[in-house]
């Protein structure tokens, strides 16, 4: 019987390394948020890798970041788009003064399209995500809106003191918590 997993392990690690110095390809965006009873802080970053990135999530074909910082004021839920309406947002976006050791150039950077939609609410999670959800029951949906009344969902919410291994201070969307807002979708630039 012959054994091929050598042969495969071989062929990918003699595959065709990343053009570093090309455009990138692929953005997702993640963001860490503390909401209070009149809005919401926090950041968001986006990840942006190279062509081939799609084929495998290889760390290899990250190419920068940039940073923003997140600030939204308090909106009414909408009527439709979000089912079971815990928050809705207005949300700013500005390019952070801290870009970190992978900041993208400033070319990248300033080019405005980061800006992204201008409204966040959090919500039930929508059943097609549910399969892939981190930390099933305190996870909420994450949706992003261009308008008032157009939601789409984006990822998942969840908060931060899961990833350390603690407890939250209970379920649903809370003020002072730190959350995560995880993607399930990535962006084809």
């Amino acid at each position: 019987m012959a054994r091929t997993f050598p042969l495969l392990a071989l062929s990918i690690a003699c595959g065709p390394k990343p053009d570093l110095d090309s455009d990138p390809a692929w953005a997702l965006n993640w963001a860490e948020v503390v909401p209070a009873e009149s809005g919401l802080e926090g950041y968001q970053v986006w990840q942006l890798f190279v062509e081939g990135w799609d084929d495998n999530h290889a760390d290899e074909f990250f190419k920068c970041s940039v940073i923003q910082d997140l600030g939204g004021s308090v909106s009414s839920c909408p009527q439709t788009g979000v089912p079971t309406c815990y928050a809705t947002y207005e949300i700013t976006l500005d390019l952070s003064a801290d870009q970190g050791v992978e900041a993208c150039s400033d070319g990248v950077n300033n080019d405005g399209g980061w800006d992204g939609p201008p409204w966040m609410a959090l919500g039930a999670l929508p059943t097609d995500l549910e399969a892939d959800a981190p930390y099933d029951e305190y996870v909420l949906g994450w949706y992003i809106g261009y308008d008032e009344n157009t939601w789409l969902a984006h990822g998942y919410a969840y908060p931060k003191i899961l990833e350390e291994g603690g407890a939250p201070a209970g379920l649903g969307w809370l003020n002072d918590e730190t959350y995560i807002l995880w993607p399930a979708y990535v962006w084809e630039l």
